[in-house]
């Protein structure tokens, strides 16, 4: 039997697979490693308890295993199909863990 922690890792690792986009990974130093993000680009408005907001810069969201030192100045690169290259993105602040503490959450401005 299985319980609910392993059950929402089982869940969370099939988010990364499924509803991730490739991206390269760097820190600055080293190799960039391939990793899975998921991107929100900022929208026109967003409700909070009946206030509206708008957020200028996207936010990405990636699995503390796959970036555990994640910080402010660390980059992602996104890979599309065929290996091309695309939009580069770097940490503007320090990440959030997320829920659980599974997830990273950070803004990030173009590189």
């Amino acid at each position: 039997m299985h319980n609910f922690s392993d059950l929402a890792a089982v869940l969370d690792f099939a988010v990364q697979v499924h509803l991730g986009e490739d991206a390269l990974y760097s820190t600055g130093s080293g190799e960039a490693k391939l990793v899975r993000i998921m991107i929100d680009h900022p929208r026109a408005a967003d409700r909070l308890s009946g206030m509206t907001f708008t957020r200028s810069r996207p936010v990405i969201k990636v699995a503390r295993a796959a970036c555990p030192d994640l910080m402010e100045g660390h980059q992602f690169q996104l890979v599309l199909k065929g290996g091309v290259l695309g939009a580069a993105y770097e940490a503007a602040e320090a990440p959030v863990a997320e829920d659980d503490g599974r997830w990273w959450v950070v803004e990030v401005i173009p590189a």
